[in-house]
């Protein structure tokens, strides 16, 4: 035990579990905080423009690294100034714990007009969170936090938000740092016999892999399956990389209904690990899944209530996916299967495409990939070509494809970049983003600069909201309310402090990204082109 004052016990508690990073904004209720970080060594603290881009910083940070992004924000606007970013994080099971302060105890939840105060704040994030709690004794500091790193180890990732009066934080009260050593929860040795049965027998097995598998690190465990079977895997947006998109075993994005769709009919046996089946994937704007009563679904996941909530499967199994991965290839012994996939047929499959995708735009996403490292960080907003790149865009490795799959959220690339090169400093992060969403963070370029960052910011420029255009002459042949009066964006950001430069064409686009990742900051690349989106609605 021992005897510290509640900001204190937040940083120990955060140096208990690991934590090198935290990114957020001071404020006058949160000064406690920001005082232990100054005095006591150890964690490095990322300034950020606004609360938003701070929690799409940690965001950036936990999705390519894997480990938790933290945000400190003080009371009432600058927490709820993070619910955008945690809508997000909830929806791409993303692991961010974020500390706000409150009013102090006393008026918490009894609406007398307080500086800053949101009545019974916490109320506004128990919807995106996976826990959210305001904490009624500053002794609980460590211990809530240490519960909320361990929730993470165990559960399905998500935001976790603990709001603390602000009189706790300066309230010297006695405690201890753990941490806990909890682990997620093995599948059922017999789910996993019968579904070893069931794929044993299967003719045409098919893989749908999503983000579970990247978050458990069960990369190699799938490709094994996958060889084992002589299956084809399919990955969801946020399951993108798990297998490298240039082996043989990969087919394609689950979204992209041209290829997808008569692989998923032709199947006999689907397995699908670490999915949820969302609905903007599964019932959006191209694919329509379904499955017919002679197909058999077995459905692993950590979540036990996300299986059978979109489709009910023949098998359902509640556990960790890399353990579950592990046993089926033990359970199902060595060899290679020979499946009866008409492996021709799933060739042509895997390179349909509609007439909409263009070669302007084939060639500006073939000439990214090429300027690209295998290792890179591709970091993507909203925007024309943002959407093609969801399923187009070749990804090799996990965690080096970013992108907002659940909130579709404007301003998230910015920030989020941000995040991912602060995890991961030696590797060449690149943001690429629209006029319209860049402008809804381009504050943070600021904080780009302020921690010289060598950031390529690649803005794709229509002077318009161009997927909105796109709607509206679809829905109502006619537009408005879209086009945009921007600024000189090189310009811009030598304002800020960065290197600016317009593009003749995608051509000059390896160069000026080389020069880029060179730079001793960031650097904005703006590239007029006009994208349509790949959607479609007839």
């Amino acid at each position: 035990m021992a005897k510290l004052a509640g900001g204190d016990w937040v940083v120990e508690a955060l140096r208990a579990e690991g934590v090198s990073h935290v990114f957020g904004i001071p404020g006058v209720h949160n000064l406690a905080i920001y005082d232990a970080l100054l005095r006591r060594p150890g964690i490095t603290h990322i300034l950020a423009r606004h609360e938003q881009g701070a929690a799409f910083m940690a965001d950036g940070y936990a999705r390519s690294s894997g480990r938790p992004g933290v945000v400190v924000v003080t009371t009432g606007p600058g927490a709820t100034n993070a619910l955008t970013p945690l809508a997000e994080s909830y929806a791409g099971s993303i692991p961010v714990v974020t500390i706000m302060s409150d009013v102090a105890s006393h008026l918490v939840g009894r609406d007398l007009g307080a500086l800053h105060e949101v009545p019974n704040q916490i109320d506004c994030f128990r919807p995106v969170c996976r826990m959210a709690e305001t904490l009624t004794s500053a002794a609980d500091i460590p211990a809530t936090i240490a519960g909320a790193f361990d929730l993470l180890r165990t559960g399905r990732p998500g935001p976790i938000a603990i709001s603390i009066p602000n009189d706790f934080l300066g309230a010297s009260v006695e405690a201890e740092t753990r941490r806990g050593d909890g682990r997620r929860p093995p599948c059922h040795v017999a789910d996993i016999a019968d579904a070893a049965r069931r794929l044993e027998r299967a003719q045409r097995p098919l893989i749908i892999a999503g983000g579970g598998v990247i978050a458990s690190g069960a990369e190699r465990e799938l490709l094994a399956l996958a060889r084992r079977l002589d299956a084809p895997v399919l990955t969801t947006v946020m399951g993108r990389g798990s297998v490298p998109e240039d082996d043989p075993v990969w087919h394609a994005v689950l979204p992209n209904k041209r290829a997808t769709e008569g692989a998923i009919r032709e199947a006999d046996v689907v397995f699908a690990v670490g999915c949820r089946f969302a609905a903007r994937s599964t019932q959006g704007l191209l694919l329509n899944l379904s499955f017919t009563p002679d197909q058999t679904l077995i459905h692993l996941d950590l979540d036990a209530t996300v299986i059978g909530r979109m489709f009910k499967p023949q098998l359902g199994i509640v556990g960790d996916a890399r353990d579950g991965l592990t046993r089926l290839v033990e359970t199902l012994g060595p060899g290679r299967g020979t499946s009866a996939w008409d492996r021709a047929r799933l060739a042509e499959l895997k390179t349909a495409a509609s007439p909409r995708y263009t070669r302007e735009v084939a060639g500006l996403i073939a000439t990214l990939r090429r300027a690209l490292p295998r290792e890179a960080i591709v970091v993507n907003d909203q925007t024309g070509i943002n959407y093609w790149m969801e399923w187009r865009y070749p990804v090799l490795a996990p965690r080096t494809f970013l992108y907002p799959v659940g909130s579709a959220t404007l301003g998230y690339a910015v920030p989020a970049a941000i995040g991912a090169k602060i995890a991961n400093p030696e590797r060449p992060v690149v943001a690429i983003v629209g006029d319209g969403g860049f402008m809804f963070s381009v504050n943070e370029l600021a904080t780009a600069v302020k921690y010289r960052l060598a950031i390529p910011f690649v803005v794709m420029n229509d002077d318009r909201y161009g997927a909105i255009k796109w709607l509206q002459e679809e829905i109502f042949q006619r537009w408005g309310e879209a086009d945009l009066a921007n600024p000189d964006f090189p310009a811009l950001a030598r304002a800020f402090g960065a290197r600016g430069e317009r593009l003749p064409g995608v051509d000059a686009l390896p160069a000026a990204l080389d020069a880029a990742f060179k730079a001793g900051g960031p650097t904005l690349l703006e590239l007029n082109v006009t994208v349509e989106p790949p959607w479609e609605l007839k």
